[in-house]
């Protein structure tokens, strides 16, 4: 009995030894070399500060984006006495993709997300699940286009 539990930790603990994020910086075939924020508001400052961490090779395709983003918060459900039950918040993101040597609009790229969650009595922990949520929907717009990029 000692040995299968000394074996199964022993897999355990060094058969996840090759672990490697999906969007590491080894895998993407580009880079941003310049980001320009249309709006000055927060969701756009965050978008463009992460997208920025991708660095310069020689090797790869040169992208200048320009990033216009927003973020809504929408009443969803109401309930019998007219009180807020449910919102909607909706972050939206619009990039303007050009090739950065010869300044060609490559495409215009729109993407939506949204996440439906329940009103709380207290609005202190309300707005910091308001914040968890944009900053859960900013990375899920990242991700997709980070995969959008690789495929241009």
């Amino acid at each position: 009995m000692k040995k299968i539990i000394f074996y199964f930790c022993f897999f355990l603990l060094f058969g996840c030894s090759g672990f490697e994020p999906l969007f590491s910086s080894k895998n993407i075939s580009y880079y941003i070399a310049d980001i320009e924020s249309v709006d000055k508001n927060d969701v756009t400052k965050r978008i463009s500060k992460r997208l920025g961490n991708i660095k310069k090779d020689n090797t790869k395709k040169g992208y200048s984006l320009k990033v216009s983003a927003n973020m809504k918060k929408i009443i969803s459900l109401k309930d019998n006495k007219g009180q807020v039950s449910a919102y909607r918040m909706i972050v939206s993101a619009n990039f303007d993709v050009r090739n950065n040597d010869s300044n060609i609009l490559i495409g215009n790229i729109k993407l939506d997300k949204d996440f439906i969650y329940d009103n709380q009595k207290n609005k202190f922990e309300l707005k910091k699940y308001e914040k968890i949520i944009q900053e859960n929907l900013i990375d899920k717009i990242l991700q997709e286009i980070n995969i959008r990029l690789h495929t241009l």
